[in-house]
C-alpha cells in the first residue's frame, strides 16, 4: 500500500513537471550553459612592435614589424601558477605568429592565463651583444625585445603580443664632408656589452663586461645594453684617416633611439670632437652640412675672400668668426697655374696677411754687395720679377753678422717668422716681389705706367679689399718693401724695390704712387704675401 503511494506520487511529480516544461530532459540539460576550460583550442597569437621609428630602409629593421620566419620563445601559464609551458612560434606576414606543429592548447582550467614572449627565441638568463653588427643577423641578434599579457582571459580570437626594445639603439647618419671622399667603417667605442635578463618579467639588468668596440655597417645602426658612457662614442675611419667623437656622461635609456647626423670635414681626421647638444628627442647634430669652401676650389669670384688658417674660406670677417676661425689672409689675386710665382707651375693664387711683420729695414747697406742673383735698374724690367718665394728664402738665409755688424734682411726674416703662420695648402709666407707687388696694385683698381707711377692711387684703393672683407684696420700705411733688388744708375750702391704711396707733403712723390727703388736701410711695412 505505502510502496505504490510512492510511486504514484513519483509518477504524478513527473507527470506535473511535463506538463508545465513540455520538453524533454536531454534537451533541457542542452540549454544550461557550461563554463569553458578552452582546453581543446588552440593559442592563437599576433603581434606588433611598439617604439617603432621611422627611419631609412637600412635602419629600420625588428621597427614595427619583424621580418617572416624569425623565431620568438612565447611562455603561456594559468594566472597565479609557476609553471611555464614554453612553444616556438615564427613570424608570419603583417603581424601574423603562426604557431609550431602540433599546435600548442590552451592549460586546462577556466581561471585567466599569463603570456610572454622574448626575440630572440634563443635568449638564456644573460644576453650579450654582438661586437659585429655590421651583418643583420648579428644586429637582428642583438635586439632584445619582450612582451608580456597578464590575466588573460582564456579566447579563441588572437591576443596580440605588443613587443617592446629592451636595448637602446644609435642609428648615425654619416656625410663624408670638405676634404673627405669615402667612409670606410664605422664602430661604436667603450660599450658593456651584456645584461641579465628574467625571461619571466623582461626585466634587463645593467650593463656589464669589458669596453667593447662594436662594428656597425656604413648604413649606421647599431644596438647596445642601456649605459652611461663617458669618452669616446664613435671611431669613423675615412680615406684620409680616423676621426674620433667622444661624449661626457651620455645615457643611453632602452627602449630609446639616438640619432647622430655627422659630417666628417677633413679637419676633424687625426682629432677627437666631442659631440653636445643632443635634443630631448635624443638627436645631435655635429659639423653640419654647410658649403664650406676652400683654397682648394678658389675662382676669380673669391677675390677679397677671407682665408682661415685651416685653408677654409670666407667672404667676410663675419662670417670666418661666425665660424669660430680667425681670419688670417685675403685673397687678392687667381690666375692660371705657374702664374704667380716662378718656382711653381701649380700654384695660381695670391693672398695678402692680414697682420703686418711691422717696420723692418730692408737689409745692410754696404756698397757692391748683392744677394739675390739679379738686380733690376727700372720698373719696367722688374715688374717681370716673379721670384717672391726664393727671393725671401735667400735673403732671409743671409742673416749673420760681419766685424760685429749685422749684415741679417730683416724685412724677409720677419715674413718667414711671422706668427700666425701662414694657412693650410699655402706655400707659407714670402716678401712680394715687384712683380707681385703690381698684380696687387692692379687687382685693386690702381694703374702704372712704363715708370710704376700711378697718379691716382689713394689709400682707398689699396684697402680695397681688405676693407670689404671687414679689416680696412689692418691696412693702413703705403710704403712696403717688396724682395726685389736694384741698381741705381748713378752709383753701385745696392737698393731694393719699394711701394710707396704719398700720405703726406713730406714724402717723395707729392701725390699717388710710385714702385721705386730705395735704400735698403730705410724703414717700410713687411707685409707677408702667401701663393696657394
Amino acid at each position: 500500500m505505502n510502496t505504490k503511494h510512492f510511486i504514484l506520487a513519483v509518477a504524478a511529480v513527473a507527470f506535473a513537471a511535463c506538463t508545465q516544461i513540455e520538453k524533454p530532459i536531454e534537451e533541457i540539460e542542452d540549454i544550461i550553459p557550461e563554463t569553458p576550460t578552452y582546453s581543446d583550442t588552440p593559442i592563437a597569437l599576433t603581434y606588433s612592435t611598439v617604439d617603432a621609428v621611422e627611419t631609412k630602409a637600412a635602419q629600420n629593421l625588428n621597427e614595427g614589424t619583424f621580418a617572416s620566419g624569425e623565431g620568438i620563445t612565447v611562455r603561456v601559464r594559468n594566472a597565479g601558477e609557476n609553471a611555464w609551458t614554453d612553444y616556438a612560434f615564427t613570424t608570419g606576414a603583417a603581424g601574423a605568429m603562426v604557431a609550431p606543429d602540433p599546435a600548442p592548447y590552451y592549460p586546462a582550467g577556466a581561471q585567466n592565463i599569463d603570456i610572454v614572449a622574448y626575440y630572440p627565441a634563443s635568449v638564456e638568463t644573460s644576453f650579450t651583444v654582438a661586437a659585429d653588427q655590421t651583418d643583420d643577423d648579428a644586429y637582428k641578434a642583438s635586439d632584445l625585445m619582450f612582451a608580456s599579457v597578464s590575466d588573460q582571459a582564456k579566447q579563441a580570437a588572437a591576443v596580440n603580443l605588443a613587443f617592446s626594445h629592451k636595448m637602446a639603439k644609435l642609428n648615425v647618419n654619416i656625410t663624408a664632408g670638405q676634404g673627405v671622399s669615402s667612409i670606410n667603417s664605422l664602430s661604436v667605442l667603450n660599450v658593456k656589452p651584456t645584461v641579465s635578463f628574467n625571461q619571466a618579467t623582461g626585466v634587463v639588468g645593467e650593463a656589464t663586461g669589458s669596453a667593447t668596440t662594436i662594428a656597425m655597417s656604413n648604413e649606421g645602426s647599431v644596438i647596445i645594453p642601456a649605459q652611461t658612457i663617458n669618452g669616446g662614442l664613435l671611431s669613423i675611419v675615412t680615406d684620409m684617416g680616423t676621426a674620433t667623437y667622444t661624449v661626457t656622461d651620455k645615457v643611453f635609456e632602452a627602449g630609446k633611439l639616438y640619432t647622430i647626423n655627422i659630417t666628417v670635414n677633413l679637419r676633424a681626421v687625426g682629432t677627437t670632437t666631442e659631440i653636445t647638444g643632443w635634443t630631448s628627442e635624443g638627436t645631435v647634430v655635429v659639423n653640419p652640412v654647410v658649403e664650406v669652401e676652400t683654397i682648394l676650389g678658389v675662382t676669380s669670384n673669391h677675390l677679397g675672400w677671407v682665408i682661415a688658417g685651416d685653408g677654409t674660406i670666407y667672404p667676410d670677417k663675419t662670417a670666418v668668426e661666425a665660424a669660430g676661425k680667425t681670419g688670417v689672409a685675403i685673397i687678392f689675386y687667381v690666375g692660371e697655374p705657374g702664374s704667380v710665382d716662378a718656382s711653381s707651375k701649380q700654384y695660381r693664387g695670391l693672398a695678402a696677411s692680414i697682420k703686418t711683420a711691422g717696420q723692418q729695414q730692408w737689409g745692410f747697406q754696404d756698397n757692391a754687395v748683392y744677394c739675390l742673383d739679379t738686380q733690376y735698374e727700372n720698373y719696367s724690367d722688374a715688374s717681370a720679377d716673379m721670384n717672391g718665394i726664393m727671393n725671401t728664402q735667400i735673403l732671409a738665409s743671409h742673416a749673420h753678422t760681419v766685424s760685429g755688424y749685422d749684415r741679417s734682411h730683416k724685412a724677409a726674416s720677419a715674413v718667414q717668422n711671422l706668427t700666425p703662420v701662414a694657412p693650410n695648402g699655402t706655400c707659407g709666407w714670402f716678401l712680394g716681389s715687384v712683380g707681385q707687388w703690381t698684380l696687387f696694385l692692379r687687382s685693386c683698381g690702381i694703374t702704372l705706367n712704363a715708370n710704376g707711377v700711378s697718379g691716382d692711387a689713394t689709400l682707398e684703393k689699396m684697402q680695397t679689399y681688405f676693407r670689404a672683407a671687414g679689416y680696412e684696420s689692418s691696412w693702413t700705411g703705403g710704403k712696403y718693401w717688396t724682395s726685389t733688388e736694384c741698381t741705381h744708375a748713378s752709383n753701385n750702391t745696392p737698393r731694393a724695390w719699394k711701394v710707396y704711396l704719398s700720405t703726406s707733403s713730406e714724402d717723395y712723390i707729392s701725390s699717388g704712387l710710385a714702385v721705386l727703388c730705395d735704400l735698403r736701410v730705410y724703414g717700410a711695412v713687411a707685409r707677408p704675401f702667401t701663393a696657394f
